[in-house]
């Protein structure tokens, strides 16, 4: 996709485990009591005794809606083939990244944020949230995308990003608040007439 319009995305990047999805949830909290309006997805682990068994993907704001977006182990039998597919020794479920799709494309057209949490391999190789990347960084809304730090260079080539308004590396809770000020200002600062 090439294109004009410049992409306003910001960051938030880290390790496997390392809280990328707590930040971002914390970021939405701390942008929403700023009166800035915020959607889109964030993913979670679940735990099984103490072992990460699946992926599920909440609405932001709403953590207690979700769907299970990939789980460990084989696919169910008698399960359609193109509704799930295995990748990295988990099974994804395409209907549920297209409910979780839908909450991207809300939030692009009704909020000032749209975060997307996570974006790694399936995503690069066009699979999961792709679609939903896509169209958030054609969109109005700043789009917060919240990738794996192994896979940074291969989202920025695959989405032709150019430099994030903001990034934040999980772990350093000090540059939280910078962060959320930099996305407040680069929000107001869209919204102010020219």
């Amino acid at each position: 996709m090439t294109s004009n319009m410049t992409k306003r995305w910001a960051l938030i990047v880290g390790g496997k485990g390392a809280g990328k999805s707590t930040a971002a949830t914390r970021v939405a909290n701390m942008l929403a009591t700023r009166g800035i309006a915020v959607g889109g997805v964030i993913q979670e682990a679940v735990h099984e005794d103490g072992e990460r068994v699946a992926y599920r993907a909440c609405h932001v704001g709403e953590p207690t809606s979700g769907v299970i977006i990939a789980h460990r182990g084989a696919p169910p039998k008698g399960t359609q083939t193109n509704a799930l597919r295995e990748f990295c020794s988990l099974v994804f479920d395409d209907d549920a990244f297209a409910a979780a799709g839908a909450w991207v494309r809300q939030a692009m057209n009704a909020c000032d944020v749209v975060i997307i949490d996570e974006v790694s391999k399936l995503e690069v190789s066009g699979g999961g949230h792709h679609n939903a990347i896509r169209d958030a960084l054609a969109g109005r809304a700043l789009a917060i995308l919240v990738v794996r730090d192994h896979q940074l260079f291969a989202v920025v080539e695959k989405f032709e990003l150019e430099d994030a308004v903001a990034s934040l590396e999980v772990g350093d809770d000090d540059a939280i608040d910078a962060f959320v000020d930099t996305i407040v200002c680069a929000v107001r600062t869209t919204e102010s007439p020219s």
